[in-house]
C-alpha cells in the first residue's frame, strides 16, 4: 500500500477551514492538516511546519502568494469561482442593491468578468500591497454603502468599523478542485525523508510535553500543538533576562501550564528546551467556573469566534469608549441572548490598563470553596494585579455574597490594581438590590444591552448576516426568505433575542429542502414554541 499524501491546508478564515475538513474526507488518499491563519501569520506557519514531510499546501489569494515565498513544496492556490461570487450577490440583492464587492485581484477580477456578462452595475474595487484599505472603507462607508461584499482580510478590518459585510467564500466545488490539482502534482513530487518521520512518531510518544526553540523562539521540535508552541514562543520571547534555567507560567486556552526552560548551546547556536507540565490551580478553577484568556487570546476570539460581536451598536461602542477613561468598573445590564458578553469583551479590548489577562468568573457557581480560592494570598484573582475579573452573571449571587465582594473590592482598594466588569441578567431577578449596590458601592458605569425588539430596524440586515453564517456552518445555499417568511420574522419579538434568532435561523437552513431560491417557513420559533 502506497503511503499517504500529506497535505497542509492553510485557510486564511474559519470559514474556509471548514470546507476543506470536509472535502479532505473525500479523498481516502490524503492526509490533511488545516490551521487557520491569514497572511504573514499563515506564511509563518507554512514556514514552520512545510518540512514535516508534507507533499503540497493548499491556501487562498495572498496568503497562498506569501508562503510560495518560503517553501520548496508546490503551493496551490484555492480559487473564488464565478458561482461563489454570483451566488453571494444574489444573496445580498435580496436585502439592498446599495453595495459594492472590495478585495483582491483573485475576487475582483472574476466579479468584473460577471458583472460584464450580466450587465451588473456593481462598484467593484480591487486592493493590492499599495492600497489603503482602511482609506477604502472609511470612503465607502461616507458613500452611504449599506453592505460590503469582500474577502476575510477586508471583512476582518470592516468588523472592526461596523461595516456591515458578506464574506465572499470559495465553494466546495473550487475546494475541490484544489485538492485535485495537489494531488496530481504531489504524486509526481513526492519525497519521502524516513529519518524525520521516526523523529516525529518517536516524539508524539514522549508522556512529558516538551518543546525546543531556537534563538529566534522558532520551534525546533515538539509533541504539543502547534498553537500551543506558538503561544508560548510569544511569551518566552518577551522574557529578556533569562538564564540558564528559568520557570514560568503561561495561561492557554483555560490552562495555566507550568514551563521549565532550559537554555542549551549546540554549535555555537541558543536553543531553550521547554518541559511542560499543567498547574494544579487552573484545573481548580475549571472546576469553579473561573477562566483565565490573554489579551491575545480575546482578541482572537473577538475576531473570529464570537458572531454577536459584529452587532454590538455603534451607540454602544462610543458609549465604551468615553467611559473607559474614567471608570475601572462596569456593569453590563440585558435581557437573555443580548451579546452582553460580546460588549464585556469589547470593554476590556479597549482597556489600556490591567489588561494581562481576563478572569471570567460565573457568578452562578459562587459558593464558600470558591471564595477560599478568589482570596488564596498565593494565586487567587483577587489578589492578583494588572488584570481585569469579569463577573458573568452577576444578579445570582445572593445579597450576602454580593456584599462580600463589595467589602473586599473596597477594603482591598482592588479597583486601583484591577479593573471589573459585570454581566447584569434582566431576565433572571425580581428586584434590582444586588444592581444598585454595585452600581453606586464600586462607582460602576452602566452600559445597556438592548433586545432585538428595540432593533427592530436593523433585524433585516442582522438576519441577513446570519443567514450568510448558517449557510457556511451547514454547507447548504440558501440564498434568502420569501417575503411572508421575512415577514413574520421581522414581527416576532425574539424574546431570546440573538441567541433564539441565530438558533430559528439554523434550523431553518437545516431544514430547507431546497438548494438556491428557497422559500423558508417555520412554526419553530413561532411565539407558542420560542
Amino acid at each position: 500500500m502506497s503511503a499517504k499524501i500529506k497535505i497542509l491546508g492553510i485557510a486564511p478564515y474559519e470559514e474556509l477551514n471548514n470546507s476543506m475538513s470536509i472535502v479532505s474526507k473525500q479523498f481516502k488518499e490524503v492526509e490533511s492538516d488545516i490551521y487557520t491563519a491569514d497572511l504573514e501569520e499563515g506564511q509563518q506557519i507554512a514556514a514552520e511546519l512545510f518540512g514535516n514531510n508534507y507533499d503540497a499546501i493548499i491556501s487562498r489569494g495572498g496568503t497562498a502568494d506569501l508562503i510560495r515565498q518560503v517553501v520548496s513544496i508546490p503551493v496551490i492556490d484555492v480559487s473564488i469561482s464565478i458561482y461563489d461570487i454570483l451566488g453571494t450577490i444574489r444573496l445580498a440583492r435580496n436585502y439592498t442593491e446599495n453595495f459594492a464587492i472590495v478585495g483582491y485581484a483573485s475576487i475582483t477580477e472574476t466579479a468584473h468578468l460577471l458583472c460584464d456578462i450580466l450587465g451588473y452595475n456593481i462598484k467593484i474595487i480591487t486592493l493590492d500591497e499599495l492600497t489603503d484599505a482602511s482609506m477604502t472603507l472609511d470612503i465607502l462607508a461616507d458613500e452611504n454603502y449599506e453592505m460590503i461584499l469582500c474577502d476575510a482580510i477586508t471583512n476582518r478590518l470592516a468588523l472592526t468599523k461596523s461595516i456591515n459585510t458578506i464574506l465572499i467564500t470559495s465553494g466546495f466545488e473550487s475546494v475541490k478542485h484544489a485538492y485535485q490539482e495537489a494531488l496530481t502534482i504531489a504524486r509526481q513530487l513526492k519525497r519521502v525523508i524516513h529519518e524525520k518521520l521516526v523523529l516525529e512518531e518517536s516524539l508524539k510518544q514522549q508522556k512529558q510535553d516538551f518543546v525546543i526553540f531556537d534563538e529566534s523562539f522558532d520551534v525546533h521540535a515538539a509533541n504539543v500543538s502547534h498553537d500551543l508552541s506558538s503561544s508560548m514562543a510569544k511569551f518566552l520571547s518577551t522574557k529578556k533576562d533569562m538564564t540558564d534555567e528559568n520557570q514560568y507560567y503561561h495561561t492557554f486556552r483555560n490552562r495555566v501550564y507550568m514551563i521549565l526552560v532550559k537554555k542549551i548551546v549546540v554549535d555555537d547556536r541558543i536553543y531553550f528546551s521547554c518541559n511542560l507540565k499543567i498547574s494544579t490551580p487552573p484545573i481548580i478553577n475549571n472546576r469553579f467556573g473561573i477562566f483565565y484568556q490573554k489579551r491575545s487570546e480575546v482578541e482572537e476570539i473577538f475576531t473570529t469566534k464570537l458572531l454577536f460581536t459584529q452587532f454590538i451598536q455603534e451607540e454602544t461602542k462610543r458609549e465604551l469608549q468615553r467611559v473607559n477613561n474614567f471608570y475601572s468598573a462596569l456593569i453590563i445590564v440585558g435581557e437573555t441572548g443580548t451579546a452582553k458578553s460580546s460588549i464585556a469583551y469589547q470593554a476590556f479590548l479597549n482597556q489600556e490598563m490591567h489588561n494581562n489577562q481576563l478572569i471570567s468568573i460565573d457568578a452562578k457557581l459562587m459558593n464558600d470553596k470558591m471564595w477560599k480560592f478568589l482570596v488564596n494570598p498565593t494565586n487567587g484573582p483577587l489578589v492578583d494585579e494588572h488584570n481585569t475579573l469579569l463577573f458573568q452573571n452577576v444578579e445570582q449571587l445572593s445579597v450576602r455574597d454580593a456584599e462580600q465582594l463589595i467589602t473586599i473590592v473596597k477594603n482591598t482598594k482592588l479597583l486601583q490594581r484591577n479593573n471589573l466588569l459585570f454581566t447584569y441578567n434582566t431576565n433572571n431577578v425580581s428586584e434590582e438590590k444586588i444592581y444598585n449596590r454595585l452600581l453606586f458601592e464600586l462607582n460602576c458605569a452602566s452600559i445597556y444591552a438592548p433586545p432585538l425588539k428595540e432593533r427592530k430596524h436593523e433585524l433585516s440586515v442582522i438576519t441577513t448576516l446570519l443567514l450568510n453564517k448558517m449557510n457556511i456552518e451547514c454547507n447548504k445555499e440558501v440564498i434568502g426568505f420569501d417575503p411572508n417568511a421575512l415577514k413574520e420574522f421581522l414581527a416576532f419579538e425574539w424574546p431570546g433575542n440573538f441567541n433564539q434568532l441565530q438558533a430559528a435561523i439554523k434550523e431553518l437552513v437545516i431544514n430547507s429542502l431546497l438548494i438556491t431560491f428557497p422559500s423558508i417557513r417555520s412554526s419553530s420559533y413561532s411565539g407558542k414554541n420560542a
